[in-house]
């Protein structure tokens, strides 16, 4: 009897394989779903339940305790992460050079005038129930984030979003209303 529990310790349990970052942390109690407990050796700052992103969150931002050099690796190991061509199921993907991808279908598409509208006038709310100031809107990195949204949509200047589209805006509500 002794034999098969010494055998079923040694087999290799399946899952997800562990993660670097848990190299820098000191594993504690099983949770009982495949998760364990985590202390950070350096600050000794403790976790329930040991999530990767939360740890190596804790080694760049948070531990002010941890050696630089492992400070330097774990960055590493976040941006070589983000940089890989692997999908989740980390098999590389190959795709057919003639062959158009999501985005470049839609970067090709022209946007249509009511697309447009429905556009500015999602702007304009956010604007208004926000409190943004309209200079925002010129702003390269807000220019930038909507650019990267929807790269044939060209956000208004700031005297239009304030004068016509606020105008439209309010008498489209007011008609709603009375």
């Amino acid at each position: 009897m002794s034999g098969e529990v010494i055998e079923q310790e040694q087999k290799k349990k399946g899952g997800r394989p562990r993660a670097v970052i848990w190299n820098f942390f000191i594993e504690g109690t099983d949770q009982g779903d495949g998760h364990r407990s985590a202390t950070c050796s350096a600050c000794s700052t403790m976790w329930q339940r040991g999530k990767a992103s939360t740890l190596e969150r804790h080694i760049l931002v948070d531990c002010k305790k941890i050696n630089s050099e492992i400070k330097e690796a774990v960055r590493y190991i976040v941006e070589a992460r983000e940089k890989s061509p692997e999908n989740v199921t980390g098999k590389k993907r190959t795709t057919n050079d003639d062959q158009k991808n999501l985005e470049d279908y839609f970067e090709s598409q022209s946007l249509s005038q009511e697309k447009k509208a429905k556009i500015e006038i999602s702007l304009i709310k956010l604007f208004v129930c926000c409190g943004l100031s309209w200079r925002l809107v010129e702003h390269p990195f807000f220019i930038d984030f909507i650019k990267q949204l929807r790269s044939s949509y060209n956000p208004p200047n700031r005297k239009t979003l304030a004068s016509s589209l606020l105008d439209n805006e309010i008498l489209r509500v007011n008609t709603k209303i009375y």
